[in-house]
């Protein structure tokens, strides 16, 4: 029989709007722009992409008007985790834990970023969150993160930097209801979730987001149980 914790979180479900955007990740809705003098804008968080900026690597795609999708990371599993960066399917930007970051992003149309390249390098600020500084794409030169210029200011900051904890669907540090919600709309298909939301809402930790998970955080949110597996 199904826990009377998931029949409370099912009405809340029903209550609450039920429609869920796609992720976008954690990028601040105005402050999304980088520029690059040979290929124009890039939109760090697009309508149908979104890059998320994790304690020690970056995933996602972000979106260039003149030059297509360029992706941050071969990997999408959130969490802790450390690119190669040794072949095409191990690439992607790291960040260490002053917010220095290095590695490779890939855009199809141009190739290979560098976030730390010689007399250039990105990082982002442990606390607003800011991205400042220079990449560089051996066949469309400079990308800039940051100009506070008069005449043409523009930013990429994060809004946050995503650890991924059990439970904590949405990531914004507490295991409540939303999340339970959130767990379990996955569960139930009705939304997908990004890849991290995916692992924070396994919380049995049996490699999938089902019923049983569902009814676990359900009933630590409403305090059946004193923990999470």
């Amino acid at each position: 029989m199904r826990s009377r914790a998931v029949i409370v979180i099912i009405g809340v479900v029903i209550l609450v709007a039920t429609c869920v955007h796609a992720q976008t990740g954690n990028i601040d809705s105005t402050y999304k722009w980088a520029w690059g003098t040979n290929i124009g804008w890039i939109n760090f968080r697009p309508a149908d992409g979104g890059v998320t900026v994790f304690e020690d690597h970056l995933e996602g795609y972000a979106w260039g008007e003149n030059v297509g999708w360029i992706r941050l990371g071969s990997y999408e599993g959130g969490g802790a985790y450390t690119y190669a960066n040794t072949s095409a399917t191990n690439y992607g930007v790291n960040r260490d834990a002053s917010g220095n970051l290095s590695g490779f992003a890939w855009g199809t149309n141009i190739g290979w970023i560098n976030f730390n390249p010689t007399d250039g390098g990105v990082t982002i600020d442990p606390i607003t969150g800011s991205f400042e500084g220079d990449a560089w794409a051996e066949n469309v030169g400079w990308i800039r993160f940051k100009n506070t210029e008069p005449g043409v200011i523009f930013n990429v900051a994060a809004t946050s930097v995503i650890a991924v904890t059990s439970g904590d669907v949405n990531g914004d540090g507490v295991v409540d209801l939303l999340d339970a919600r959130l767990c379990l709309q996955i569960a139930t298909g009705h939304f997908a979730g990004a890849a991290w939301q995916r692992t924070a809402a396994d919380v049995d930790h049996d490699g999938d987001v089902d019923m049983t998970d569902a009814e676990i955080l359900a009933d630590y949110v409403l305090g059946v149980r004193s923990a999470l597996p």
